[in-house]
């Protein structure tokens, strides 16, 4: 299990101290940082947003390895007009964790979803009977897609509540990662380990909360558990390998990308992730066997003919770089 008590990572995103919410704020921790972010939300919920920028451009500065900061100056600029400034502070911050793009395109669209037909009949269902908790996991899943979560979140609650299952806690917990409400995420996950102690993507999930908040320690240590659990899952070799990639351990990438191969030989795309990681190591003759079999998977992928242009290039196979940049264009034109 992770303990992220003192990780400031996982405080910051837990605090919920985001320019404009309105809803749940967690503030228990003693810590500078949080003392700043409470009094940033505080200007914002004054109307004092320039001074609330300036707060955050300086605790930037002082902390570029945080998220959060980022994707609080994002959300400021994106109110005052600044789209350039918010889109960089967006890249910024999913590049430190990427759960934060699912937050910020969260706050974006939240509460644009229409009435759509197949939510109006599991409305129906669930007025017709509301003890059966398959209708709110399937109402739940709806509302994600669209980005209703605080709304699915409620529905998984009342799934929960109807049959105490660790699969339900798993898909509230993926939920509130995409909001970056982390301690609640590890709630539901802790929850879920006690009540299936043999649950891999219980492991899995605390693996990628470790990762999440750069507890690189707990992170292995729960994706190898994962995978201990459940050996001839791709998924979890998928997951581990972007840990690794995250420590720029890329042999292991390597290794794990290629059991993912050996699970599912027609993932075009893990020949593709697998090829990156050949070239970070200087390996480009395989790297291009790899993306010579993702082009065989799929021909129809614009990105691979960029790619392995760009190692052909490398290799000073000009001409068939040009080809591979005339196929990419082709196929862009087309879309």
């Amino acid at each position: 299990m992770l303990d992220l008590n003192h990780n400031l990572r996982f405080l910051l995103a837990s605090s919920q101290l985001f320019p404009f919410n309105r809803g749940y704020h967690h503030t228990d921790a003693d810590h500078d940082l949080l003392k700043q972010a409470a009094m940033a939300f505080a200007m914002v919920a004054a109307g004092d947003l320039t001074q609330a920028i300036g707060v955050y451009g300086k605790l930037i500065e002082e902390q570029p390895k945080l998220a959060f900061f980022y994707a609080c100056r994002s959300l400021l600029n994106m109110e005052t007009g600044d789209q350039e400034g918010a889109f960089y502070d967006y890249q910024a911050a999913k590049a430190l964790d990427s759960n934060y793009h699912t937050y910020l395109e969260w706050r974006m669209n939240a509460g644009q979803m229409l009435e759509a037909e197949e939510l109006a009949d599991l409305n129906k269902q669930i007025a017709a009977d509301d003890t059966n908790p398959q209708l709110f996991i399937n109402r739940a899943m709806l509302l994600v897609q669209h980005f209703n979560y605080e709304e699915a979140i409620a529905d998984l609650t009342q799934a929960y509540a109807r049959k105490q299952n660790a699969d339900v806690l798993v898909s509230r917990a993926a939920i509130y990662m995409r909001m970056v409400r982390y301690d609640a995420a590890l709630n539901d996950l802790s929850l879920a380990a006690s009540l299936s102690p043999n649950h891999s993507t219980v492991f899995m999930y605390l693996g990628k909360l470790g990762l999440a908040v750069a507890d690189f320690t707990g992170a292995l240590t729960n994706f190898n558990q994962a995978i201990a659990l459940d050996a001839g899952n791709p998924l979890l070799y998928e997951e581990r390998a972007q840990y690794f990639e995250a420590v720029e351990d890329w042999a292991n990438a390597i290794q794990d990308y290629s059991v993912l191969i050996g699970l599912n030989p027609e993932d075009f795309f893990a020949y593709a992730l697998r090829s990156d990681m050949y070239q970070k190591l200087g390996l480009l003759k395989e790297a291009l066997l790899d993306l010579d079999a993702a082009i065989r998977l799929n021909p129809y992928y614009s990105d691979l003919y960029q790619y392995r242009g760009e190692i052909k290039k490398s290799l000073h196979d000009l001409v068939g770089a040009a080809q591979d940049f005339e196929k990419y264009q082709e196929l862009e034109n087309e879309l």
